[in-house]
């Protein structure tokens, strides 16, 4: 195992802005916006073994409609699926009904997304792909949490 500096840590998952909406397991609804199907497919899968309610999406087309009408407690976004537009779709989903949902970049390594700009636009928390699931499951159970939010591996950055 190698000893790694909290910038290397915070460099590939990390949270900067903490937020809390305690619910149910039944009651959350998690929206994914992923291009790889593969991935998106079981990220949705591995949630709704938790008992969350999961849709999933490969374009910026199907997300909107569904981001409209559902609703969704949290977004797990691909970046790659909206920085061509400077975070557009990100940036419209911001406003009264967005102040509750956890907005999560899924970033990319190469070419590297820079965390000020996530943290610019909008986003609460990011992991680099491939990201571990049990750290997008540990961060949305710590959303999630009816309970006192307990400790984590979580850094903030």
């Amino acid at each position: 195992m190698t000893d790694r500096s909290e910038d290397d840590y915070a460099e590939q998952f990390a949270t900067w802005n903490v937020k809390r909406l305690p619910m149910s397991f039944a009651s959350r609804r998690i929206l994914i916006g992923h291009e790889d199907k593969v991935v998106g497919d079981s990220l949705a899968f591995s949630l709704r073994l938790k008992g969350s309610q999961v849709l999933h999406a490969q374009s910026l087309q199907s997300l909107r409609p569904i981001a409209a009408a559902w609703r969704p407690h949290a977004l797990l976004l691909d970046t790659r699926l909206d920085v061509a537009a400077g975070f557009a779709f990100l940036r419209s989903l911001q406003g009264k009904d967005s102040k509750n949902m956890l907005l999560v970049a899924m970033s990319n390594s190469r070419p590297f997304d820079a965390i000020d700009a996530l943290k610019a636009a909008g986003f609460d928390a990011h992991c680099r792909r491939p990201c571990a699931t049990w750290r997008i499951a540990g961060l949305l159970d710590d959303y999630f949490s009816e309970t006192i939010l307990r400790e984590t591996t979580l850094r903030q950055a």
